[in-house]
């Protein structure tokens, strides 16, 4: 034979100890972290994977500075080892690729043989299938490899799919008839899994249908009692209902049916885009750190502060640089706690929450106590981050909570919310205006940035005329920007009036009025017009196509107003073609509209807007009946 394996086929597998092995022998793979390139490549078998991936996977945020010559060096010496059963490791400018087939990879084996599984018509058939699929798994997985976070968070994802194939496995037995021999083993799994109910139910189950209905009830109550004691939680609505029918001795033979089915694979990701120019905070973010890596039970954080003064986008920011500690999923909110739109009800939020989670639309619970068990329940053994911005108040966000021990929540509110910090344990994260030079190097990111660098007297002037506050520092940063060259000193005394020092929390309104005053002076009369009417846009993001309705022109027009006002920092453009305003922005829009803007004109505008709506709404409607695809864009359906 010569140095190719010939007639074999090369199997890597990561359900256990990373190894490549095939038929005639096993490929030698080197040290740990050189086992990590492998399974970093394996996981995305026949895609590129970024060098940037590569060397997060390898060493988190502590890369050394010779990371990307350490990976390549890696990958030379996988290279021959790998080319002796003749797969490859092709180089491409965002990465490296692994020239293998997806099947080959134990870990595509046993996600393909889970699909194919739920796709049989019978429980046996499932069953058996879904057993085939487990067997696959040789240990914990991703064993023998050094790396970062991101592998720790792989890891606890592949486990979790494993769970949640055996669970799926188990349920499909038990409504085949042979829920009795499970017993054993759903022993085990609930005591390693104690607060997966659906795990519990099924053993409640097995037990009643082997004539041990007592131990069923008992099983039951100890779980009752268990959840409550460690969190805080009653069982959820399912739980609880095949208690009561326990209790009547009602309990059907094969085919009953527990838990509501939810998407295993459901991972939600709905964080804001991140925030640019972020700068400073330094403090803060250390201590949202400490939060979440501390000893507590249950990881809540509250980011407090004034109007304009940044606490949106340090959560974000924060939860960006955090979200691989949280490989199932984040989950956020705009609960409009401070806005001039209605704020949202905990119903309505666990709502979205659950089925982001999976939750099929049908199975919502409709009350706050029913939503909020499934929500605790689908939580409790994940690690989900959840992000719940601009509360009003305590009610508002206790429903919200996930109670799980492996999540964490952040939220931020301008008000202290001081029963969320007795009584549910929050950690205050109090967020100032920034500090002096904090608010310069500010400056120098933003659009105009080399002209404040140019006059830093006048720039560290204005700094101190915009009271250090975030929001003003940005609107007068654009409005020097798009002013004559020379105009900084200026533009500092004008906004400074007679009010030159740092604010206390009640001014921030105030000075932030003074730079939006100024930019909106400089506007001509068509963008004067248009931002005027923006405020009165009810969702929290529209489009160009929705401003030129609200304003009666082409949208080529409008897309030229809102380009210069995204210049002077009144609106902002969250993604192509998608724009938003600050709340604090949106209510002296609305200002200025019933100041200047007659109620007539007022309300034809809004109206053009909503028959737009309307009329984007029915056009997607009708599209989706001829296309069975097609779905109303996000920020119609967040008006409507």
């Amino acid at each position: 034979m010569s140095e190719r394996c010939l007639g074999h086929v090369l199997k890597i597998g990561l359900l256990g100890a990373v190894q490549a092995r095939c038929e005639c022998r096993e490929v030698p793979l080197g040290p740990p972290r050189q086992r990590a390139v492998l399974a970093l490549l394996a996981l995305e078998a026949g895609r590129t994977v970024p060098m940037e991936r590569l060397i997060r996977g390898l060493w988190g945020e502590r890369a050394p500075a010779g990371a990307r010559g350490l990976v390549q060096g890696y990958v030379s010496r996988l290279r021959p080892a790998l080319a002796g059963m003749g797969v490859t490791i092709a180089y491409a400018p965002q990465g490296y690729l692994l020239e293998l087939a997806a099947e080959q990879v134990d870990v595509h084996e046993f996600r393909i043989s889970v699909t194919r599984a739920r796709s049989l018509d019978t429980d046996e058939a499932q069953a058996v299938a879904l057993r085939r699929a487990i067997a696959l798994w040789r240990g914990e997985p991703l064993t023998g490899v050094s790396g970062g976070e991101l592998l720790d968070g792989l890891r606890e994802t592949l486990t979790e799919e494993r769970l949640a194939a055996t669970e799926e496995c188990l349920n499909a037995e038990a409504r085949a008839g042979h829920a009795t021999v499970l017993i054993p083993e759903l022993i085990a799994l609930v005591a390693e899994h104690p607060f997966r109910e659906g795990l519990v139910g099924l053993l409640m189950l097995a037990l009643c249908r082997a004539g041990r209905r007592a131990d069923a009830l008992e099983r039951y109550e100890r779980t009752r009692r268990r959840l409550v004691e460690e969190l805080g939680l009653d069982p959820g609505p399912e739980l609880r209902q095949l208690h009561q029918t326990i209790l009547r001795g009602t309990v059907r033979g094969a085919g009953t049916v527990l838990l509501p089915s939810v998407e295993a694979d459901a991972v939600p990701a709905q964080l804001p885009a991140e925030p640019g120019q972020f700068t400073g905070r330094a403090a803060e973010l250390t201590l949202l750190d400490s939060v979440v890596t501390g000893d507590e039970t249950v990881a809540i954080s509250l980011v407090t502060g004034t109007s304009g003064v940044g606490k949106t986008a340090l959560a974000v920011h924060w939860a960006h640089r955090t979200r691989s500690r949280f490989p199932d999923g984040q989950l956020y909110v705009d609960l409009h706690g401070h806005s001039p739109r209605r704020p949202l009800r905990p119903i309505e939020v666990l709502g979205r929450f659950l089925r982001a989670l999976g939750v099929p639309a049908e199975r919502v619970p409709g009350t706050v106590e029913e939503a909020g068990a499934v929500y605790r329940s689908l939580l409790a053994d994940r690690r989900v981050l959840v992000v719940l911005d601009n509360a009003g108040s305590v009610e508002q966000v206790r429903p919200l909570l996930p109670g799980g021990r492996r999540c964490a929540t952040v939220v931020t509110s301008r008000e202290h919310l001081a029963g969320l910090v007795a009584r549910d344990g929050a950690v205050p994260v109090p967020l100032g205006v920034l500090a002096s030079d904090e608010a310069v190097t500010l400056f120098g990111k933003l659009p105009g940035g080399e002209r404040l660098s140019a006059e830093p007297e006048a720039a560290g002037e204005l700094a101190r005329a915009c009271g250090y506050l975030p929001l003003a520092l940005r609107v007068a940063a654009a409005d020097v920007a798009g002013g004559p060259v020379g105009e900084t000193a200026g533009r500092a005394r004008r906004l400074a009036g007679a009010r030159l020092s740092v604010p206390a929390a009640g001014e921030a309104r105030e000075i932030a009025r003074g730079a939006l005053d100024s930019s909106y002076r400089h506007l001509d009369p068509p963008a004067r017009r248009l931002f005027r009417l923006l405020g009165m846009v009810p969702g929290p993001v529209f489009t160009a196509e929705a401003a030129a309705a609200l304003a009666g022109t082409p949208p080529g027009e409008a897309d030229r107003l809102l380009y210069g006002l995204a210049a002077a920092g009144l609106v902002e453009e969250t993604e192509p073609g998608r724009y938003a305003l600050h709340d604090l922005v949106r209510e002296y829009a609305l200002e200025r509209a019933w100041a200047e803007d007659p109620e007539p004109e007022r309300a034809r505008a809004l109206d053009a807007l909503l028959a737009w709506y309307l009329r984007a709404v029915r056009e997607a409607g009708e599209e989706a009946c001829l296309a069975e695809a097609a779905t109303v864009p996000a920020h119609m359906i967040a008006v409507l």
